[in-house]
């Protein structure tokens, strides 16, 4: 299971929040098996995504369904950074 966090900034941290509840249909054709989520200050948001497919994730974070999703939740556009989570520190180990 591949894990990508997005973060961006948004116009109104509440509306994203509402914008957010709504896209699991979308996060379905990314492969996503759970979405974790949360705003921190400044307007600022994230998501964190595992997926089974990360090829299918990048693909449809590049369509024009993604793009209206952002749009309408009030992302601003150029603040979208995306992180592929490739390496794991087990503090136990």
């Amino acid at each position: 299971m591949t894990k990508v966090v997005v973060k961006a900034e948004v116009e109104d941290v509440e509306r994203w929040k509402r914008g957010f509840v709504t896209h699991s249909d979308l996060f379905l054709t990314q492969a996503v098996t759970v979405a974790y989520w949360g705003a921190g200050e400044g307007n600022k948001v994230a998501g964190c995504f595992e997926t089974t497919d990360l090829d299918a994730f990048m693909a449809v974070m590049e369509s024009p369904d993604t793009a209206e999703a952002m749009s309408s939740d009030g992302i601003i556009e150029g603040t979208v950074e995306i992180f592929v989570l490739d390496s794991v520190l087990d503090p136990n180990a």
